[in-house]
């Protein structure tokens, strides 16, 4: 079975490696924009073919992986469509729901019969190929979300493939997803930017950084990812966003007024709960 690989980034790539030595796929064809990151993925051994034309990656697979920022994927969808094989399984990796569901039902056309949606909540902050990981998803969380007009037997057949990766699937409505994400992804990617941008514009922002210690190098670390990614991300659920920094603005606003009128017991508060939360909370330890 050939894999298609629409998009040789980190995610896509090690998707597809993880794929191929679960035994889903026994080839995959690497397609980007850049001839150059295509090659890569052949050099690592995580495809056999390369090429930068989409229509070329689709025509001979047997199933297909889309992993581009989120609002290229209607462009990709509609390259996808003219070229694939009938009976070709679709799929996204993308990190918003709602809008790549639409953008795929309105690009793919009846060919959405074949498309399956799963979010991977896996990663790193160096978004190339090179950084690839087979063992990426191994007990990683899948997110499907499927909808009541998607094809069962491609449902089925994604999900199966990331389950045999060694990933473990979670099901939940597309608008849940978003809702979900914005708060415990999207947004401490925005304030992660945020924070660094802030410093940078200060005064002697260089002798800050140079004295930067673990906890702003925890916090910034997903600082370095992917500009146009996230601001795609940022863009495609701006409403489920907007509502969660809404939400840390007027926590802000609490911190700010408890600290300017020397308030220590809101402060106490705060960080006492916080913390009380945040040591309570299961979080995956990083790979």
């Amino acid at each position: 079975m050939r894999l298609a690989l629409i998009g040789t980034g980190l995610i896509g790539g090690s998707a597809a490696w993880a794929f191929q030595k679960a035994g889903v796929v026994d080839a995959v064809t690497a397609c980007d924009i850049s001839m150059g990151a295509a090659e890569k993925a052949v050099s690592l051994g995580i495809a056999d073919r390369a090429t930068a034309k989409v229509a070329d990656a689709v025509s001979d697979a047997d199933c297909i992986l889309v992993a581009v920022p989120v609002l290229a994927m209607e462009g990709v969808f509609a390259e996808i469509t003219e070229a694939m094989r009938q009976e070709a399984w679709v799929t996204d990796v993308g990190s918003t729901r709602c809008g790549v569901i639409a953008a795929a039902r309105k690009a793919l056309g009846e060919r959405f019969s074949r498309y399956a949606p799963v979010h991977p909540i896996a990663g790193g902050e160096m978004p190339g190929v090179e950084y690839a990981d087979s063992a990426l998803f191994s007990g990683a969380k899948v997110i499907s979300t499927p909808t009541d007009d998607m094809n069962l037997e491609a449902v089925a057949f994604w999900e199966k493939a990331w389950e045999a990766v060694g990933a473990k699937l979670f099901r939940m409505t597309p608008e849940t997803h978003d809702r979900i994400f914005a708060a415990v992804s999207h947004l401490p990617h925005v304030l992660a930017y945020a924070l660094v941008d802030a410093m940078a514009k200060t005064p002697e922002a260089d002798e800050k950084f140079r004295f930067v210690g673990a906890g702003f190098r925890d916090f910034t670390r997903i600082a370095a990812s992917s500009p146009v990614m996230w601001r795609d991300i940022c863009l495609a659920n701006r409403r489920a966003l907007l509502e969660s920094l809404e939400n840390v603005q007027a926590e802000l606003a609490l911190l700010h007024e408890a600290i300017r009128t020397g308030d220590a017991e809101t402060l106490t508060e705060i960080f006492s709960r916080a913390s009380h939360i945040r040591r309570t909370v299961q979080v995956p330890a990083k790979k």
